[in-house]
């Protein structure tokens, strides 16, 4: 759930109200095929409250909407879809932030278990063998440590307020801390740090001060390398882009946001959101697109050889998401347009240097992920 999502939130409820469909009339067509080979899941958030996460499934192209559902009749996925990842060949994990629960299934949707009394989660990270790492915004931000045969809570870690981004690298947990939001304790500051946490012992080993603010959203990590969207405050202190090396915990900090990212073969790729309220609720929001090279740093204005999607990204009314497959290298790029009306699912092959387009039975479609090609469900 973003943050530009929480500014609208109360409109687009209020609009609920009034309005007799969420979707409007569109005549997209369906693509058939589009020759990946790329297994998807896309996670809709929905809309805080209202129960209404979904995940559509992309199976080289073709698109099953309410997918989660089919495979679990009667049941719910939960309220507001904050993270997914898959753990494993055999395990996917989806955060349920207002729902307060980790929803487990296997590659094929069915559901096997949950991880409960995670108040206000958020983003996942693993050690891709034993634990799965959980951030919450609860009792003043922590990081939840879950042991993956039992499903249960085995230690927690005080980090800073309202911690977002997490990835684990070499026994070590590097979380990004927002502040400046929580409910739970007035006027409290914007974090400007990164935590770092023995993952063992599960506790704070030290604080790495980027000078930069509200390191909120979306952490893509590449190997030793994370990339950290700052941004900003809304109004005077503009967001930037903070790129760590975890090994030597020395960064680089640049003069442009990272509000959805994602990494393919050494080079993190970002689609800017810069929101202020200064600039009024009509023209607030002003896109940009860079990249930045590994382990150079070096950062360039632009895709690369993604460079044809701009003009389509830049044309979306919300973009909320960016994705390149492994396994494929298709660029897949969500719209969540209002943000109560379905999204669409974007994907951009470079062979081809051409798009398709794919509408979703799903709010807010803020997170994508390809499964394994190696991803099987076990056998009861």
């Amino acid at each position: 759930m973003s943050k530009r999502f929480l500014i609208s939130i109360f409109t687009v409820i209020a609009c609920l109200f009034v309005s007799c469909s969420m979707d409007p009339a569109d005549d997209t067509e369906m693509p058939t095929e589009s020759g990946s080979g790329d297994r998807l899941l896309v996670l809709c958030e929905g809309l805080w409250g209202l129960d209404n996460s979904t995940i559509s499934y992309v199976d080289n192209g073709v698109l099953t909407n309410g997918w989660f559902k089919q495979q679990n009749p009667g049941m719910h996925l939960g309220d507001t879809g904050n993270d997914i990842i898959q753990v494993n060949d055999t395990l996917i994990a989806v955060s349920l932030n207002w729902s307060n629960i980790i929803q487990y299934m296997y590659p094929n949707g069915k559901a096997i278990a949950a991880t409960e009394d995670i108040p206000n989660n958020r983003r996942l990270a693993t050690d891709g063998e034993r634990y799965l790492f959980c951030t919450s915004y609860a009792n003043k931000g922590y990081v939840a440590k879950v042991d993956l045969v039992t499903k249960q809570i085995v230690a927690t870690c005080k980090v800073g307020y309202e911690p977002e981004g997490i990835a684990y690298y070499e026994g070590k947990l590097f979380v990004a801390n927002t502040g400046g939001y929580s409910f739970q304790e007035k006027d409290h500051q914007y974090e400007s740090t990164i935590s770092v946490v023995d993952v063992e012992s599960m506790k704070e080993l030290r604080r790495i001060d980027v000078g930069c603010i509200n390191l909120y959203g979306t952490m893509s990590q590449c190997g030793q390398f994370i990339c950290i969207n700052s941004a900003g405050d809304y109004y005077d202190t503009k967001p930037k882009t903070i790129v760590l090396d975890m090994s030597t915990e020395k960064f680089r900090v640049y003069d442009f946001p990272a509000t959805y990212n994602c990494v393919y073969e050494n080079r993190f790729y970002l689609i800017g959101s810069e929101f202020s309220y200064s600039s009024g609720a009509d023209g607030g929001y002003k896109y940009s697109v860079h990249s930045i090279d590994l382990p150079s740093m070096k950062e360039y204005e632009g895709f690369g050889k993604y460079n044809f999607a701009v003009e389509t990204i830049m044309q979306m009314q919300s973009p909320y998401c960016i994705y390149i497959s492994p396994y494929s290298g298709h660029l897949y790029v969500t719209d969540a347009r209002s943000y109560a009306t379905n999204g669409y699912l974007y994907e951009f092959d470079p062979e081809k240097v051409e798009f398709t387009k794919l509408k979703l039975q799903g709010l807010n479609p803020g997170h994508v992920v390809a499964l394994s090609r190696t991803s099987y469900s076990p056998e009861k």
